[in-house]
């Protein structure tokens, strides 16, 4: 199978580098010569630059383009001489191949998507949205560049959000970020050390994007089980956690839906703060906890700043609206907006003015959340018959609390890709286990949000005798 186009633009960016071709401080040609060059449209080129900012190969200067950057990652690249053939031999080729075709595929209108971490375009307040607008002041609407640390008024309502989970904070130790993805990316280069270690749970949504995995620190699993069972030592070895951090969601979890109990969180924070260890806390869906009393926020019980809390309004409102924020210690979240504008100038000024009236007037957020939690809980329990109906004798899941996500284990083993193939031809996307930990080969990550309900028995009717003809012909 021949590779992407925008892949092949990366691998040839790559391979510049590593000749010398490209060296750190030089100028890319623009999007527009490009997209000359490799004969391909212009969002074929973002698409492939995106990745690369992503990889931190490149970066954005205001008025000026983009850049080769100044960093070890390039100069790793620039020493091996076999890097391509490293590439091809990669012990996370699987993960690539999936994460790669779903980047490929999941905008195709013919496809059925049976595991997209996105709404359905249904579900999203665009009338809202349009009426904020109509209703402002040329005077209040500001495009011009905000504070570093974002518009002051959406860190006000930030603020007064999230009273209601219990978290304390002011508007100092708030910052806006592009998505909470820009947030993880922000802790990445501007906290982490190079002997760093980085705990995660396992399966985790964290092994399913490059953010973390082309810095000079190790991303360290820790099953959940494992965490959950041993609760009153997770860090056995403090030297053996020195220097690192533990992210985690905590409610909600992508992809099991794991919810870590009241007495769990407790210790959680408390064994966190006694070994050094700072907590990056990833709350983007925890209000989408479809029982009327969510579960506390780590960070509602922490009392010495140890806690780094993403939250997002992508899952809850709109993810074009591309609006997160960080909450911390007031000097770190200072030094993350410092490194945040050196990187973009901050987040879209409109998209911030939005957020800011969206979150201040509860007629329009409460409302939403409700209304979503309703309509998202119809689809659920939809996917959870279609399941039941086809799936019964195929494998296991549990029913999800919230969210979007339901983590489906099968009994017997199958040839993942062959599967996910095999669906792409029938017109059904689905999320491989893979992509969130190697152990987890006989997974799908299945999600309701974006699917059409009128389309999910007859998409996992066709994936369940998929599966099964997959299961006989291993059996042959």
């Amino acid at each position: 199978m021949s590779k992407a186009k925008y892949q092949q633009i990366i691998d040839d960016i790559l391979l510049q580098i590593q000749e010398g071709k490209l060296e750190s401080g030089m100028k890319l040609p623009t999007q527009r010569s490009l997209a000359s060059q490799y004969n391909v449209n212009r969002s074929t080129v973002i698409q492939a630059l995106e990745i690369l900012h992503s990889y931190g190969t490149i970066e954005s200067k205001p008025r000026k383009g983009m850049f080769i950057t100044d960093n070890k990652w390039n100069t790793y690249l620039n020493d091996n001489i076999q890097w391509q053939s490293y590439i091809s031999h990669s012990t996370t080729k699987n993960n690539q191949y999936f994460i790669q075709r779903i980047n490929e595929l999941e905008f195709k209108p013919q496809l059925q998507r049976l595991s997209t971490g996105e709404l359905n375009p249904n579900l999203i307040p665009n009338s809202k949205f349009q009426k904020i607008l109509s209703e402002c002041s040329i005077e209040s609407l500001n495009s011009n560049y905000e504070y570093p640390l974002g518009n002051l008024k959406l860190r006000e309502a930030i603020v007064n959000h999230v009273q209601q989970w219990g978290i304390q904070c002011t508007v100092d130790q708030v910052c806006i970020t592009s998505g909470a993805l820009q947030g993880l990316k922000l802790i990445a280069d501007g906290l982490l050390v190079p002997k760093s270690d980085i705990i995660i749970e396992t399966p985790s949504y964290i092994n399913s994007i490059r953010t973390w995995h082309n810095i000079r620190a190790k991303l360290k699993a820790l099953p959940i089980s494992t965490i959950k069972k041993n609760i009153n030592h997770i860090f056995n070895n403090s030297n053996h956690f020195r220097h690192s951090l533990f992210y985690t969601i905590p409610t909600c979890h992508n992809p099991t839906q794991n919810n870590y109990t009241n007495t769990e969180r407790m210790k959680i924070v408390q064994q966190c703060q006694q070994q050094g260890i700072p907590i990056v806390e990833d709350d983007v869906y925890g209000e989408l906890y479809f029982h009327h009393q969510r579960p506390q926020p780590l960070k509602s019980l922490d009392k010495n700043d140890n806690i780094l809390y993403l939250g997002s309004l992508s899952k809850t409102v709109s993810p074009g609206l591309r609006i997160g924020w960080i909450i911390g210690k007031t000097s770190v979240i200072s030094h993350l907006a410092d490194l945040k504008m050196q990187n973009d100038y901050g987040a879209s000024s409109i998209s911030q003015f939005i957020a800011a009236q969206w979150l201040a007037n509860p007629q329009y957020h409460h409302q939403h959340i409700q209304n979503l939690k309703e309509k998202l809980l119809i689809k659920r329990d939809q996917f959870l018959q279609s399941l039941n109906k086809y799936f019964n004798q195929l494998g296991s899941w549990d029913i999800p609390t919230g969210s979007f996500y339901i983590w489906f284990n099968l009994y017997r083993t199958i040839d993942m890709k062959q599967l996910f193939d095999l669906a792409v031809q029938h017109n059904i996307l689905i999320n491989p286990g893979e992509i969130y930990s190697v152990d987890a080969k006989q997974a799908i990550r299945f999600s309701y949000a974006y699917i059409e309900i009128d389309k999910i028995d007859h998409s996992l009717k066709i994936l369940s005798e998929l599966i099964i003809k997959l299961q006989n012909i291993d059996c042959e």
